[in-house]
C-alpha cells in the first residue's frame, strides 16, 4: 500500500503565501509603472501613508477590471472576441469609470459587483479602505492620527470594519495595532490584485493562433 501524501508543513505553506503575495505585489508596482518597493513598503509605512497608498493602488486596478469586462457568449472565440472592441472604445469606457466614485449606488464597488468581478468579502474590503481613507483626506487633523484610533471610531457606524479590512474575525473592542492592522490590511490587498491579475492578464493563445477556430 503507498503511503498517503503528508499535509504540507504549517510554515511551509506560510512561506508559499508569502512569495504568493510577493508576487502579486511585485505585479501591481510594474503595472502601475512605480518603483519597486513603493507597494510592499506599506506595513511600514506611517498609518495615514500607508491607507492612502493602499487606496491608490486598489482604485486603478478596480477601474482596470471594470473595463475590461465584457459580457461572454458560449460559442464565441474568446480571443476574436476580445479583437472585437476597439481599442478607443475601451478607453472610453475606462475614462468613463474612472470619473466614478468608488463608493454609493452608482459607484465603482456597486458596478464590479453587479458583474460578479469581486467576491463579496473583496468588495466589503475595498469599502472599509476608501471608508478609512476618507477620514484621513477629508480633515488634515486626521492625518497624525493612529490606524487604531480611526478604526475605532469607524466601528461606531460599522462594526465589522476590522474584519471587512483584515479577513479576521476580531474582537471588536479593543480595536488591533496599527501594525498588525497594517500588514492584515497588506495581505487583503495581496489577495485582491492576486484576483483581479487573474481577469486581467489574458490567457495563451491557443495552438491554430490567435484567429484559429
Amino acid at each position: 500500500m503507498a503511503d498517503e501524501a503528508q499535509p504540507e508543513p504549517s510554515e511551509v505553506r506560510w512561506k508559499n503565501y508569502l512569495a504568493q503575495v510577493d508576487k502579486s505585489i511585485v505585479e501591481a508596482e510594474q503595472r502601475l509603472e512605480v518603483p519597486p518597493g513603493t507597494i510592499s513598503s506599506i506595513p511600514n509605512d506611517p498609518d495615514f501613508i500607508a491607507t492612502v497608498k493602499m487606496y491608490a493602488v486598489i482604485e486603478p486596478i478596480l477601474n482596470d477590471l471594470i473595463a475590461s469586462w465584457q459580457k461572454p457568449h458560449p460559442q464565441a472565440n474568446p480571443f476574436a472576441l476580445l479583437l472585437s472592441v476597439e481599442q478607443s472604445a475601451r478607453e472610453k469606457f475606462r475614462t468613463f469609470v474612472a470619473a466614478l466614485n468608488i463608493r454609493g449606488p452608482a459607484g465603482k464597488l456597486r458596478l464590479a459587483k453587479g458583474l460578479d468581478l469581486l467576491p463579496q468579502q473583496q468588495i466589503a474590503f475595498i469599502n472599509a479602505v476608501a471608508q478609512v481613507r476618507n477620514r484621513y483626506t477629508h480633515n488634515v487633523k486626521n492625518m497624525h492620527r493612529s490606524l487604531t484610533e480611526i478604526v475605532t471610531e469607524e466601528q461606531q457606524t460599522n462594526g465589522r470594519i476590522v474584519e471587512h479590512l483584515t479577513g479576521v474575525k476580531l474582537p471588536p473592542s479593543p480595536a488591533p495595532t496599527s501594525e498588525l492592522l497594517k500588514l492584515l490590511m497588506y495581505y487583503q490587498l495581496a489577495n485582491y490584485l492576486a484576483g483581479a491579475f487573474q481577469t486581467l492578464r489574458p490567457p495563451p493563445p491557443p495552438k491554430g493562433g490567435i484567429l484559429g477556430p
